[in-house]
């Protein structure tokens, strides 16, 4: 009667054992499925602020941070003449 009892005992711990293995391998498959999904949301992320970053340089401020500025200076001339030279050729190249 108690080897009766140890193998009842013994069948109820491997079965706890399976179940927390198959829980186990959710849980891994969770964190794989995880991995692979930030892996791509990284991913999308950066080319999100590559293109940010691009159109900020094609908009570009002159003057962008809000103090005042002698606009009919030679430094802020040969800047506007800058920026409209590079916008210009931006067009041409988005044309081609």
């Amino acid at each position: 009667d108690v080897e009766h009892a140890y193998q009842d005992a013994l069948q109820l711990s491997l079965a706890c054992e399976n179940q927390a293995k198959a829980e186990l391998v959710g849980m891994h498959s969770t964190v794989v499925l995880q991995s692979l999904f930030c892996g791509r949301l990284s991913s999308q992320l950066a080319a999100q602020e590559e293109k940010q970053k691009e159109q900020k340089k094609r908009k570009g401020k002159l003057v962008g941070n809000g103090l005042p500025r002698l606009l009919t200076g030679d430094e802020f001339y040969s800047q506007v003449v800058e920026f409209e030279k590079s916008a210009a050729d931006e067009e041409l190249e988005h044309k081609r």
